[in-house]
């Protein structure tokens, strides 16, 4: 996946980069570009040393992209079911006539532990590096 952004800071190997709605974004409601049309800004590696102002080309890899996906969608959504079945176990154990909400409960719990373990997860700074896009060239 490749977008044109402009470089508006930079930081030791990595610039903060202001990218704009493209025809990527039409009809996505995904995120603030594509649904109120506002510059998103992101850090990027900068191996090739892009200045202040410059208009550039970022990418992040197809690959890096499904598993940055599958790492944020499908980690809690697992988390969940098996907070539920847990759950549901825990509740026939105890013979508890709320099966069901015993259940969800333990499926949210389990959820928000999984949100805690990847944000702790990705705050290092290897894995960091791995999952931020990079400047490929200029414009």
């Amino acid at each position: 996946m490749r977008e044109i952004a402009i470089v508006v800071e930079n930081k030791n190997n990595r610039a903060q980069v202001e990218i704009r709605k493209s025809a990527a974004c039409d009809g996505c409601k995904g995120c603030s570009v594509g649904r109120e049309g506002k510059a998103l800004r992101v850090w990027a590696q900068n191996p090739i040393g892009a200045r202040v102002g410059q208009t550039v080309e970022i990418e992040l890899s197809a690959a890096t992209f499904l598993s940055a996906t599958l790492i944020a969608y499908g980690v809690p959504l697992l988390a969940f079911l098996l907070g539920i079945g847990f759950g549901s176990k825990v509740a026939n154990l105890f013979n508890l006539s709320s099966a069901e909400v015993v259940s969800f409960f333990i499926g949210l719990a389990f959820m928000s532990i999984s949100f805690f373990i990847i944000h702790f997860f990705t705050s290092r700074e290897e894995v960091s590096k791995k999952y931020s896009s990079r400047i490929v060239r200029i414009i």
